[in-house]
C-alpha cells in the first residue's frame, strides 16, 4: 500500500471583488461552504468574485482535513509523486502549473491584459508588490451559468440583458476587425470626440491599421485617466441620444445601444465604455461554450458563471473600469503591450472536443494553445448516466464539484470521498478516476464536475 494519499480533498480560497455577484445570487459563494468549509458563512452584503484552487501565494488551497498545510507544501514534500511529468517539464518550480477558478461575475470586469513571459519577468524585478510572479498568464474561460435571462428575473429595475435566449456569459475579447471599428469611428460621432484627435481619428479611418489602431485606443484610454471629465461628457451626450431613440446606423446597433446603457451604469463615465463596446467583439457563450484568451491579449468580462483556467500566476494591467489614480501608472504599459489582433469574435472560440480518455463518453475536453493545461468538463445524470471512468494522466488533477453530490473514487488504494456541491479534490497522477453522481439536481437529475489536469 502506498505511503501517500491518491485522493485528497482541498480548502480553496476565496476572493471578494466589487465585480462580483452579491451573497447568495454569487455561484462563488455557493459552492464556499464545501470548497472553503463550514466556517465559512455567506454575508449577503459582500460581493463574492472567485473560488481559487492551485498554489498561487495570492489564494493558495490547504488541505481540507489539516488546513496548517498547504496544497504547494504538501507537493514539495514529494514531487516527483504529486507533479509527475510536470516537474519533468519545469524542473525549476514545485507549483502546480495552473490555476483553476470559478468565477461569479455581476459586472464589467477592469479592461485588462495578462503580460507574456518576458514582460512578466520586468514588470516582477520591477514592481514586486504589485506583480509577485514573473509568469505568463493565457487563460480560457468555460460557460458553466444557466442563461442570464432566466437567472435575472426579477432583478433590480434597471437591469439591461443584452445576449440571447440561451446566453449564459458576456465578456468583450480582442479587437473587432479593423473594418467595424472604422464604421463605428465615422459613424458614431462621439467616439471620435472622446478620442480628441480628428487627425488622428481620419488617419485611422483613411488607412485602418494595427498601428494606426494603437495610436486612436491609447488616446482614447490615456483621456480617460488624464481628461476624465471631457471623456464623461461625452459618454453621458451618447447615453441621452441613445435614449431618445437616437440611432447609431451600423450592423448590431440595438445591441451596441444596450451595451452602453448596461456598462455606463456600472462605471459611468469610464472611457471603458467606448473601448469595449466599439473596439472589441462582444463574446456570447452558451452554457458549455469556451474562450482562450493569450498573453498581452485585451479583454473585460462582462456578466455570467464560469470555469477560468490559467497558468499559475495573478499578473494584470488595467486601463478602465477602476479608479484613475490606480490606472494612471498602467495604461501605457498596457497600450504598449497588446497585440493588437483585430478578427472576428470566433478567432478567440475556444472548440469543446470528446475527451479520448473518458471511457463513458460524458467528459468534454477544452485544449488551448498552451501547455500547462487542459480543462475537462465532467457531465452526468441521475435517469441515464450517472458513471463516468476518466484514464489517467501523467500529471497533476485538480477537480470542483458544481452540481449534485458525486464519489470519487481514484484507482491507487481505491481511495474514495463523496462530495457535494463545492467539494474540491486534487489527484496526484497516475490515477484512473470514477465518478458516480449520488444526487443529482434540478429537474433532469443533473451533475457536473470540472476539473484541469495536466498530461492529459
Amino acid at each position: 500500500m502506498s505511503v501517500h494519499k491518491n485522493l485528497i480533498r482541498l480548502k480553496a480560497a476565496t476572493q471578494e471583488y466589487d465585480w462580483g455577484k452579491s451573497g447568495s445570487a454569487s455561484l462563488a459563494a455557493r459552492l464556499g461552504t464545501n470548497a472553503i468549509g463550514h466556517a465559512f458563512q455567506i454575508d449577503e452584503n459582500k460581493s463574492y468574485a472567485e473560488i481559487w484552487m492551485g498554489t498561487h501565494p495570492n489564494g493558495p488551497a490547504h488541505l481540507f482535513d489539516d488546513p496548517s498545510t498547504s496544497l504547494l507544501s504538501l507537493v514539495s514534500s514529494d514531487p516527483p509523486f504529486y507533479l509527475g511529468d510536470a516537474l519533468r517539464k519545469w524542473r525549476s518550480t514545485v507549483h502546480i502549473p495552473y490555476l483553476l477558478k470559478v468565477l461569479s461575475i455581476r459586472k464589467a470586469l477592469p479592461l485588462q491584459a495578462h503580460p507574456d513571459k518576458g514582460l512578466a519577468e520586468q514588470l516582477h524585478l520591477k514592481d514586486p508588490s504589485n506583480f509577485v510572479d514573473s509568469n505568463h498568464k493565457p487563460e480560457i474561460a468555460v460557460a458553466i451559468g444557466e442563461p442570464l435571462k432566466a437567472t435575472n428575473t426579477g432583478a433590480e429595475s434597471d437591469y439591461v440583458h443584452v445576449g440571447d435566449e440561451d446566453t449564459a456569459f458576456t465578456g468583450f475579447v480582442g479587437f473587432r476587425p479593423l473594418e467595424d471599428i472604422k464604421c463605428f469611428l465615422q459613424m458614431v460621432p462621439e467616439l471620435a470626440h472622446a478620442i480628441g484627435d480628428a487627425t488622428l481619428v481620419a488617419s485611422f479611418t483613411q488607412n485602418p491599421s494595427t498601428g494606426t489602431l494603437k495610436q486612436v485606443y491609447g488616446t482614447l484610454l490615456r483621456r480617460g485617466v488624464e481628461a476624465r471629465d471631457e471623456v464623461a461628457s461625452v459618454i453621458s451626450k451618447l447615453e441621452q441620444r441613445i435614449k431618445k431613440g437616437g440611432s447609431f446606423g451600423v450592423p448590431d446597433g440595438d445591441e451596441l445601444a444596450r451595451l452602453v446603457l448596461k456598462v455606463n451604469a456600472q462605471y459611468p463615465g469610464d472611457a471603458g465604455v467606448l473601448a469595449t463596446t466599439f473596439f472589441m467583439n462582444f463574446a456570447k457563450l452558451k452554457k458549455g461554450e469556451g474562450i482562450y484568451i493569450g498573453a498581452d491579449e485585451v479583454h473585460a468580462y462582462l456578466e455570467g458563471d464560469i470555469i477560468e483556467c490559467m497558468a499559475t500566476s495573478d499578473n494584470v494591467v488595467n486601463a478602465a473600469f477602476d479608479a484613475p489614480e490606480s490606472l494612471a501608472s498602467q495604461v501605457k504599459t498596457f497600450v504598449d503591450m497588446l497585440t493588437y489582433t483585430a478578427r472576428p469574435v470566433s478567432h478567440w472560440a475556444l472548440p469543446r472536443e470528446a475527451y479520448p480518455h473518458s471511457r463513458e463518453g460524458r467528459t468534454s475536453k477544452y485544449d488551448p494553445p498552451l501547455e500547462e493545461f487542459v480543462v475537462l468538463g465532467t457531465t452526468l445524470d441521475s435517469k441515464s448516466a450517472k458513471v463516468e471512468r476518466l484514464g489517467a494522466v501523467g500529471g497533476p488533477t485538480i477537480g470542483i464539484v458544481t452540481k449534485g453530490k458525486a464519489r470519487i473514487t481514484v484507482s491507487r488504494d481505491h481511495e474514495q470521498l463523496e462530495l457535494d456541491e463545492g467539494g474540491v479534490v486534487f489527484i496526484p497522477p497516475g490515477n484512473e478516476i470514477h465518478v458516480e453522481l449520488l444526487e443529482g439536481r434540478g429537474a433532469e437529475g443533473a451533475g457536473e464536475v470540472w476539473w484541469s489536469c495536466f498530461g492529459a
